[in-house]
């Protein structure tokens, strides 16, 4: 399958496609991922800031990465090193692609679902083909949901419990047939639903077909994902506890998938197509590995943490990271943005860090942003006019997950 690699911010023009049609097609689907632009008398295809896979009529897909602007290193290895940790991101933000409502459901029926497994290690896989054995890891642990449903027929010969009722109305002439009802197991439940849903729209087929029980499983329109996936929830209740929490992580990472996946404009779905907000994605994995470096610290973590700004228009502000632990509090501002040195850093990016420093009376306040390299170290910012908070650039490190801190 020929696989087209790009960036963000990067141009695409019909030159980069082998089927020129696979150009015009994107062009026509309009995806939120790109900006039509009219350059030096062609049409091009500006890359936001997203990152994921897009499936084209010719069969071909586009993989879009992340990028940090890295001069000193071949291409070829920037692909490798950005699949490793975007495949890591990846990995640890699933869970915070659920809306914050089937997220608050899922923790009401679930007392700590345990982190899915560590997915294979294979940098040299497109992300298409990684999320493929992802998701067939996941697949091959999950434990199907069945549940009794009741059939009733009208046959010539008796199977289960006789409906003395319904035989008099609809027999009465016919005495050599029995209205019966029978209990079967089903595997059409809605957690099943929203799986080979995802197997059809965004995984595609496997090396091996699937058993013949899931042949009767049917899969779902859009706009009943959702509803699906309540449903699927209030499933999981009927099943040991540990599986219940097992098939939990793997459904709610199909519905992720779902959720991220984008149709054509006639509705169609090539498989696979879904694109991640790499901004949003950034933020929810910085806050999850914040959480795991300060753990042993005894520091409390709220992500948006929100608090009234004006009283008059109910204005509120809600910094990326609030940290507080017994003597310290500090507030960080996450940025997605490639940012080495201070002069890096915008002024409306500053002035938003002094106001969550301000109104929170906050003892630190960090400015979080990406570096590909581990000796980046956090840098104090030195203000002309003296701060009762102490500020600093805080580099967070994508290769190894963590942030750089202080020598």
């Amino acid at each position: 399958m020929k696989a087209i690699i790009t960036f963000e911010h990067s141009c695409l023009t019909a030159a980069d496609f082998d089927d020129g049609q696979d150009f015009d097609w994107l062009i026509e689907q309009n995806f939120d991922v790109f900006r039509i632009e009219r350059k030096q008398q062609q049409w091009q295809l500006k890359v936001r800031h997203y990152i994921g896979v897009i499936g084209l009529p010719s069969g071909g897909q586009v993989e879009i990465l992340p990028k940090l602007a890295q001069s000193q290193i071949t291409h070829a290895d920037e692909v490798t090193q950005t699949r490793q940790w975007v495949q890591q991101m990846l990995t640890a933000v699933w869970q915070a692609l659920l809306p914050k409502s089937l997220t608050n459901l899922a923790n009401q029926l679930l007392i700590n679902p345990p982190a899915p497994n560590p997915p294979p290690i294979n940098h040299s896989l497109s992300l298409s083909e990684w999320l493929q054995a992802y998701f067939w890891q996941g697949f091959a642990q999950y434990v199907p949901n069945q549940q009794y449903q009741q059939f009733e027929q009208n046959q010539p010969y008796l199977q289960g419990k006789l409906l003395i009722k319904e035989q008099l109305q609809h027999n009465f002439h016919q005495p050599h047939k029995f209205y019966h009802q029978t209990e079967n197991f089903a595997m059409d439940t809605a957690g099943n639903r929203l799986v080979k849903t995802t197997i059809e729209r965004v995984i595609g087929s496997m090396a091996t077909p699937l058993l013949s029980s899931w042949q009767a499983v049917g899969t779902v329109a859009k706009d009943l994902y959702d509803i699906l996936f309540s449903q699927a929830l209030q499933e999981l209740t009927a099943l040991p506890s540990l599986t219940a929490q097992r098939n939990y992580t793997f459904i709610s990472f199909c519905y992720a998938l779902l959720t991220l996946q984008q149709a054509s404009s006639q509705g169609q779905f090539l498989t696979p197509t879904w694109l991640v907000n790499m901004p949003f994605a950034f933020e929810k994995w910085v806050g999850r590995k914040i959480h795991e470096q300060f753990a042993a610290q005894n520091f409390e973590l709220v992500e948006q943490k929100r608090q009234p700004l004006t009283v008059q228009q109910g204005l509120t502000i809600k910094p990326d990271i609030w940290l507080k632990s017994a003597d310290k509090l500090i507030i960080a501002d996450i940025k997605w943005k490639k940012t080495a040195a201070f002069n890096d850093i915008s002024l409306a990016d500053m002035y938003q860090l002094l106001t969550y420093a301000s109104e929170f009376d906050a003892d630190e306040a960090w400015l979080i942003v990406p570096t590909l390299s581990t000796q980046l170290m956090a840098q104090q910012i030195e203000f002309c006019q003296p701060k009762k908070t102490r500020f600093y650039l805080m580099p967070f490190a994508v290769t190894q997950g963590c942030l750089n801190l202080f020598h």
